[in-house]
Parts: structure tokens; C-alpha cells; sequence
């Protein structure tokens, strides 16, 4: 899918440009992941050549029957850049679980970004999406809930369904079951950052403020600052900092996330209120300590 896509204007035929990736798909079985492996192995040797960016060999794994792509930041051409995704959309619909993260930047302006991931009618797929819609309209939690629960029961290791699925039981007020569902799709997908960040809130909520650093820590190391939850992560750190009385290193996260300019539709804007306020209560604390 689409997230966001801006038309980009080359200044020369062979400008290099900053390519970055990460992210995983699932394709459930051996079969489909056979099928989507000899696509790819295909459409290379046929259609892309060597524009496409990963070997089958790189990404592919037969053990789990995934595609995986660690954090990668390449410099390459637009071209790479659009045959790549290309390609990785193409697989996308065959998977039942997943997305891939995909950023074009230019001198530190984000020229396109992509969230890549299925889209198709199989059960796990369309519920999750569902229930990501439901989310989005609000009041509608128990609906997204029992959607969720679906996408689980007809794939058992969507990861990314027990995500949601916890942070509609922290809405929810369920904090218990948001811990599990947290700390099940870490335990499934543990190179996702979101989980880390839900169970880290949870972490908060119970007064567990060295564990909730060390979830928000993880959830730093798997994202990247393009990432909108990276910046909520280094706050909810520096707050959590706060709490173990660690003002001095509260005030080097906190200070990071003031100093990163936000858009009004950033989820982070909403939250420079507080970040000045923890601001101010850790430099007063470090006051009093000299």
C-alpha cells in the first residue's frame, strides 16, 4: 500500500540518492512462499535485472517462510529506488502478514516513502485491515477487537494483529491483556518497534520505570528518526528518565525531541507541551544537584 508517494526530480542522470528499507513479510506456508520466491527469482532475470536492489538470496528465508529486509541504508539511482518497490509490491500481495518500510531521501528531504504490505481477501489480511480502519474512526474498539481476533485465528503468528490488538486493550482500559498482547508480538516479530513502545506505556502505567527505558531503548534501535514513533519513544524515555530520577539523561532525550521540527499532523506535535514541562522539571532537578 501507498503511504505516501512524491514525484521525484532528478538533477542528473546518475544522482545518488539515500534508499532506505526494513521491515518483513510472511507468506504462511511453504507453498506460497515457493510460488513468491521463483516470482522474484523471475521477474530479476526477466523484467529488472540488476536495478532491483536485493538478491532473492538477501532477503528470502525458508525456515519461517518470510521475506526480511534488515534495516538497510543504500545510496543508489531513482531507478533502483522505483524497481525495487515495485517488486517488493508485487510479492506484498501474496503475503498473509507484514510490511515493508521503503524512504527516498535527498540532502535530508524525504522525497517518497512507502509502506509496503498486503492487501488481498484472504481472512488474516482483510480483518486486520478492518480493524485498522475501525481504529482510525474511534468508538469502535470492540468491533476492531473482534476483527483482530479473527485476523489471530486464521493466522496465528500476526504479529502485527496482537500489536493492534494491545492497543485497543490499552484504550480499552484491559492493561493486563495489552501486556500480553504487547510482549506475544514481540515474541513473534521481535524486530518491530511498536510493540516495544505499547509495552513500554504499559510499563509506565504500572510505575516500572527502568523496564519501560529498556522497552523504549529497543523501540529506538528498531526504528529511525523518518519514523514518527521513534521521537515518541525518546520522550516517553526521557519521561520515564524523569521518574528514575536520571534527570540528567532525561534532559538529553527530552532536548533531542524539542529540537525536531513537527508537523501539525505529526502524532508528536500534540505533545510539545509536555516535553517543555519535563524540560523544565529535569533542569531544575539538575540545578539542585550541583
Amino acid at each position: 500500500m501507498l503511504a505516501k508517494a512524491v514525484k521525484i526530480v532528478m538533477q542528473a542522470p546518475q544522482q545518488q540518492l539515500k534508499l532506505i528499507f526494513r521491515g518483513r513479510l510472511e507468506f504462511g506456508t511453504e507453498r506460497t512462499y515457493n510460488m513468491v520466491l521463483q516470482h522474484w527469482i523471475t521477474r530479476l532475470e526477466s523484467y529488472f535485472r540488476s536495478d532491483v536492489l536485493f538478491t532473492a538470496e538477501q532477503i528470502f528465508c525458508v525456515d519461517d517462510f518470510s521475506l526480511t529486509v534488515p534495516s538497510q541504508t543504500l545510496m543508489s539511482s531513482e531507478k533502483s529506488w522505483r524497481s525495487t518497490t515495485s517488486l517488493l509490491q508485487e510479492v506484498a500481495q501474496y503475503a498473509i502478514m507484514g510490511s515493508v518500510g521503503a524512504w527516498c531521501v535527498d540532502n535530508g528531504q524525504v522525497l517518497a516513502e512507502f509502506k509496503i504490505e498486503p492487501h488481498s481477501d484472504k481472512v488474516a489480511v482483510s480483518e486486520y485491515h478492518r480493524a485498522c480502519e475501525l481504529m482510525r474512526q474511534g468508538g469502535m474498539e470492540m468491533e476492531a477487537t473482534e476483527a483482530l481476533n479473527r485476523a489471530i485465528s486464521k493466522y496465528a503468528s500476526h504479529a502485527l494483529a496482537y500489536e493492534r490488538r494491545g492497543y485497543v486493550n490499552y484504550k480499552l482500559k484491559n492493561y493486563n491483556d495489552a501486556l500480553y498482547d504487547f510482549s506475544k508480538s514481540i515474541d513473534l516479530y521481535p524486530n518491530n518497534p511498536e510493540p516495544y513502545y505499547g509495552r513500554g506505556k504499559m510499563r509506565m502505567l504500572k510505575n516500572d520505570w527502568e523496564t519501560a527505558v529498556q522497552d523504549f531503548n529497543h523501540c529506538l534501535r528498531l526504528s529511525i528518526p523518518l519514523q514518527p514513533i521513534y521521537w515518541l519513544a525518546r520522550l516517553q524515555k526521557g519521561d520515564s528518565l524523569f521518574h528514575t530520577k536520571k534527570y540528567a539523561e532525561a534532559v538529553v532525550e527530552i532536548k533531542a525531541f524539542l529540537a525536531r521540527k513537527f508537523k501539525e499532523t505529526d502524532p508528536n506535535f500534540r505533545h510539545r507541551g509536555k516535553a517543555e514541562y519535563l524540560l523544565a522539571e529535569c533542569e531544575k532537578m539538575v540545578g539542585k544537584s550541583k
